[in-house]
């Protein structure tokens, strides 16, 4: 079965702060990516951060939750993020992954 994941940035790619749209079957969300920091929080429509859920990638520690948001799948979402930013050098317009 395969699946994949949708991703594309909503406004400037050139700030301290992306935030990714992202959709997955009947899933979909936002994500806040931390440029500096390598840090991914998912957030509202809006950018502010639902819960107190942050993968690091940094560290690779994943601390807090957020209600209705799996672990599992925002490390999926950052993971093709950070794939498209290797791939481009900075943060990607789109970053979609798809699994087999």
């Amino acid at each position: 079965m395969a699946a994949s994941i949708g991703i594309w940035a909503q406004g400037d790619l050139a700030g301290e702060r992306v935030l990714y749209r992202w959709e997955a079957g009947q899933d979909s969300g936002f994500v806040s990516f931390e440029v500096a920091t390598r840090r991914f929080r998912p957030a509202d429509v809006g950018g502010r951060p639902i819960g107190d859920l942050v993968l690091d990638v940094v560290s690779g520690d994943v601390t807090g939750a957020a209600d209705g948001v799996g672990s599992r799948l925002l490390s999926q979402v950052a993971a093709a993020i950070l794939r498209g930013y290797a791939r481009v050098g900075g943060p990607p317009a789109t970053a979609h992954a798809y699994y087999h």
